[in-house]
Parts: C-alpha cells; structure tokens; sequence
C-alpha cells in the first residue's frame, strides 16, 4: 500500500472522528437544551401569572440592560474560546492554561470596572420614565437593578468555565451547566408562586442568582477533572492576553453592534415607545418562534470549534461537507417556522391562555426576523471557527448604523411590527455579504480583505 493511499485512510479516520464528536455533541446537547427550552416555556406563564403581564414586561426590559453585560467583556470570551481550541488542536496544554488564566484575570478586572462605573450610576436614572412603568417605585426599581447587577457581573466571568469545555468540543458540558441553572430557577420560581405574593426582586434573585452557583459548582468539578488547566498567578501571560485581546477587540465590535444593539435593544425599545404590556406580547411571541434558533444551534455549535480544528489540519474537504449541510438544515428551519406560524394562535392560546393575546402580524414579523438570524448565524460560525472577522466587523458596524437610522425614523409608529421587520432587515443585509464570503472560503478563494 502506497504512501498516498496511507495518507487517504488516516485522513478518513480523522475525518470521521472528528464528525463523530461534532454530532455526538450535537445530540446530547439538543436534550440539554430541548431540556431548557421546556424550563423556558414552563417559565414564561410561570412568572406572567406571578407577577402580572405588565411587571413581567418590566423584567424582561431588565434583561435587556443586563444583556448588554455580557458583551462588555470587550469579546475576551470568544478570544478564549478560539485560542484554546487552537491549543487543545496541538495538544499544547500549557499554552491552553495560560490562555485560561490570563482571560480570567482579565475579565475579573473588567467586571471590577464596571461594577464601580455601572452601581452608582443606577441611582441616578430614571427607570420609570426608561421602561414607562409608573404603577412600581423607581427605588423599587433601583433596588432589583443593584441585585441583577452584582449578580451578573459574578457570572460575567464566572461563565467563561464553560467556554474552556466547548473549546475542547465537549459542548454539550455547557449546555448541561445551562440546564441546571434553568431548571433549578423553574422549581424555586414555582415555590415562590405558592408561598409569596408577587415580588419582582424575589424573581430577579432566583434568575440571576441560581446560575452563578451553578458555574461556581462546575469551576470546582472542572478543576478536580483537569487539574492541568488550574489557573494560577505563575501561569498568567500577558503577550498571549495581547493576542487575545487583539482578536477579542473584533469580536467585541461585532457584539456591540450587530448583537447588543440590534438584538439586546429590542425589550427596551418596545417598552419605551410601546409600553411594558407590548414587551410581553414580543416576548412570548418571541420564545415560540426563538426554538427555530436553539433547534438550529443545537446542530451546528458543536460546528464552529470543529472549524478551527480542521483549518489548522488544513481539511477543508471536510469544512466543505460541513458548510453545504449546515446550509440545508438552515432552510428546514425556514420551513418549520413556516408550519409553527400556521398553528400559532392555538399554541399561544394553550400556552399562556388569554392572558396575552399575540397578533398575527407581529407573529410574522419575529418569524421573518428569526429566519434572518439563523442565517447569520449559519454563515458567522464557519467565519467565526476561521478566525477571519474583518468583513464581519465592517457589516456589523454599517448595518448597525443603518437599523439606527431606520428606529429613529419610525419611532415606534408600527410599533413591535416596525422594530422586528427592522431588525429582520438588518440581519438579512449582513447574512447575504457573510454567505459571499463563506462562498470563497470552501471554495479556498478567499483573498485580500475576505480572508482577514
């Protein structure tokens, strides 16, 4: 047997090792999140009825606020994850230690930052005039904003434990730690319904408190399990935080402006120019429509640390393979969405019962925005594995703009309708120009620019 036809078969086991994780990561994270997604769903009549659709809508404008959070990490998370699957790709485990160490320490530092800028600037709002809430104090307010924030910023960086275990490809570790923190919030959530009146502080506790203890819990498991990757003040790198931080400040961009603003604002947006009563009706319209992107993230997580791993063994046939079918199941997402728009108005009403009333139109039009997200999605983690993000810098920072113009324009005149078809439009404008240059990467084209 030649050398070549050694090689052929080496390549092949490689190959199927690899698709084997990609899809075995892809099962039994689909069950950890088909797990959180029936929490999600218990969750939203769960809470409505406990406080009341108008609080309820407060809370998830809350959210919004605490959304922004989670990008402020100036995109040292995704730095992390790429480095470290590069590392753990060449087996360099000291390198994936000190790229561990040195993101956390840095993201301790910036959580440290914020809170002091961030916790006094909470008494100086207004959260009633931002949410339109008047039947609720803006102390009240103040108060659940302190908890929620000091909560969050603790998760802010204790989170990223999970991201160690997604770039070792074990994705479904991360979507278990999800899991629990819903799933536990789902029972105390429930306890709190039988044993108190409504307290929106009491909610916000429970939903952002929970998951912090569970992200400790599993920091205290992963070190006993790898000890090897124990971070420690000897281990700390700074030129490998440079390179971290030097893609990081890509991602960051890209977070602040096609996520952040695009889709972290919408709560906001409504709520301001539309009431609290409306963010409840997008919301709930939102999470039925929201399991076309889980179901389709499900599939193709596991795709973009998968990427990486084939790039740096140059397989770019099995990058092709991976791409096209990604692509495909994308479509069937379209289609799906096109069915749970039909029966939409019987699932609500099973759902949530007469409580909320969702019209079809806005049913629609988060559909329409949902199938646009997807699409993005599809085509950023292949660019994303690549760690070739110019392009995508560029079309997050002008489609931004552009969705500005355009929310400045209507001002809330076709209310959840304008703002959705908006952000629809927005995420289609950027999926097209990243689909073009996927196009080029496969086809191993990509120059100049597109290849940056």
């Amino acid at each position: 047997m030649g050398r070549t036809a050694i090689s052929d078969i080496i390549s092949k086991v490689k190959n199927d090792r690899r698709s084997r994780i990609v899809w075995s990561n892809a099962i039994a994270s689909g069950v950890m999140k088909s797990c959180s997604l029936l929490c999600s769903f218990i969750m939203v009549p769960l809470t409505i009825n406990y406080l009341n659709p108008e609080n309820y809508g407060i809370w998830m404008a809350i959210t919004s606020i605490l959304y922004w959070f989670i990008f402020m990490d100036v995109g040292l998370g995704n730095g992390m994850r790429n480095y470290l699957a590069i590392y753990f790709s060449q087996n360099n485990i000291a390198k994936a230690r000190s790229c561990f160490a040195t993101s956390m320490l840095l993201l301790s530092i910036i959580a440290i930052l914020i809170g002091v800028i961030a916790i006094p600037a909470i008494y100086i709002f207004d959260f009633n005039y931002i949410f339109s809430a008047h039947h609720i104090s803006n102390a009240t307010l103040s108060f659940v904003l302190l908890i929620a924030m000091v909560l969050s910023l603790i998760q802010f960086v204790i989170k990223n434990i999970g991201l160690v275990y997604v770039a070792m490809q074990k994705y479904a570790i991360y979507d278990l730690m999800i899991f629990l923190g819903n799933i536990f919030s789902v029972i105390v959530i429930y306890i709190l319904t039988k044993t108190t009146d409504g307290s929106l502080p009491a909610v916000v506790t429970t939903i952002t408190g929970i998951p912090v203890i569970i992200f400790i819990l599993s920091a205290i498991f992963m070190f006993k399990r790898h000890p090897e990757l124990r971070p420690s003040r000897s281990c700390i790198d700074m030129n490998i935080g440079k390179d971290i931080v030097s893609k990081g400040l890509g991602f960051f961009i890209i977070q602040i402006t096609s996520c952040l603003i695009i889709f972290g604002s919408a709560n906001i947006l409504i709520s301001h120019y539309c009431g609290p009563e409306q963010v409840t009706i997008y919301n709930v319209s939102y999470k039925l429509f929201n399991v076309l992107v889980i179901g389709y993230t499900i599939l193709i997580s596991p795709m973009w640390n998968a990427y990486t791993d084939a790039a740096v063994k140059g397989d770019w046939e099995w990058i092709r393979k991976c791409f096209r079918k990604s692509l495909l199941l994308c479509m069937l997402s379209f289609i799906a969405g096109a069915g749970i728009l039909v029966f939409s108005d019987s699932i609500f009403f099973i759902w949530v019962g007469e409580s909320v009333r969702i019209p079809f139109e806005v049913s629609a039009s988060v559909l329409l925005y949902i199938s646009a997200f997807n699409l993005n999605n599809c085509t950023t983690y292949l660019i994303n594995g690549l760690n070739k993000i110019r392009i995508q810098i560029i079309t997050s920072l002008v489609t931004t703009a552009l969705y500005l113009i355009a929310i400045y324009v209507i001002k809330g005149s076709y209310g959840i309708l304008g703002i959705s078809l908006s952000m629809a439009a927005a995420y289609l404008l950027m999926s097209m120009i990243h689909l073009y240059q996927c196009r080029l990467f496969v086809r191993q084209k990509a120059t100049g620019i597109w290849n940056k």
